[in-house]
């Protein structure tokens, strides 16, 4: 009986020992299976932060194209309005270059004309009389569809007097 519950001791020390490394095997399982699962949200929440940084920097990139778009449309709108100006100057050069030489056919001395205050078809000429002296500037007016200039004179023989040129020019210069 002495070895019967000296055995029986023995077994429940065995027992006792086995569910001893059991549950410390258990339990170190247990920490293992934590660790991981610590490890696995602390890689989850770096990888949000790395997708939230990705997707601001792709809006940043988004942002930089859409401005650098706006900047090429403006500087193409700036180009385009840059040449509407000088074409619109170049024509209305033309206009008064035309205009200029319809009134030079219908001087006595073209070669002496000074125009000042020109606008499009209309302006002021002074130019050499029969004497080879300056008169004056005298207003004038050109119809490029008839290709003729009419100009203002003093002369009581004109028929383009002030009066009637003030009336031609209230109509056509204003």
């Amino acid at each position: 009986m002495k070895y019967a519950l000296l055995g029986l001791i023995l077994v429940v020390v065995i027992a006792f020992y086995a569910m001893s490394q059991s549950n410390k095997s258990d339990a170190e399982r247990l920490k293992q299976a934590e660790i991981a699962h610590q490890q696995k949200l602390e890689q989850d929440k770096i990888n949000e932060e790395r997708l939230a940084a990705e997707s601001k920097q792709r809006l940043l990139e988004a942002e930089k194209i859409k401005t650098i778009k706006a900047e090429q449309e403006k500087i193409k709108s700036e180009a385009q309005a840059k040449e509407y100006v000088q074409k619109a100057e170049a024509e209305k050069a033309a206009v008064i270059k035309k205009a200029e030489d319809g009134v030079r056919a219908r001087l006595i001395d073209p070669d002496s004309a000074k125009f000042r205050n020109q606008n499009g078809n209309c302006g002021e000429v002074n130019a050499k009389n029969k004497l080879g002296g300056y008169t004056g500037y005298s207003r004038y007016i050109y119809d490029p569809k008839e290709d003729h200039a009419v100009v203002e004179s003093d002369a009581s023989t004109s028929i383009i007097t002030p009066d009637i040129m003030n009336a031609l020019w209230s109509g056509s210069c204003s």
